[in-house]
């Protein structure tokens, strides 16, 4: 089952983006984080098979998760997908 986490800060975004996700993957398992920081979190912890990530959001944006992300061994061979 593929695990895809999606983040952005926009709560009707995230759920937009789930149920599309299920529509055309139903067997996928969405994760969703409604800021950066918890994402970077969530995305340590349960290891995605792909992150979609929101470019603007407050505090830390997207290409800075993604920074994180790219820098670090554990994460760092996760497929990101940047979406705005």
């Amino acid at each position: 089952m593929p695990k895809i986490l999606v983040i952005d800060d926009r709560q009707d975004n995230l759920l937009a983006i789930e149920a599309l996700l299920k529509h055309l993957i139903p067997e996928c398992y969405v994760i969703t984080a409604q800021s950066g920081i918890e994402g970077l979190k969530i995305a340590y912890d349960e290891q995605p098979d792909t992150i979609l990530l929101d470019i603007q959001m407050p505090v830390m944006n997207g290409y800075e998760v993604c920074q994180h992300l790219k820098s670090d061994k554990e994460t760092k061979d996760i497929p990101i997908i940047m979406v705005t």
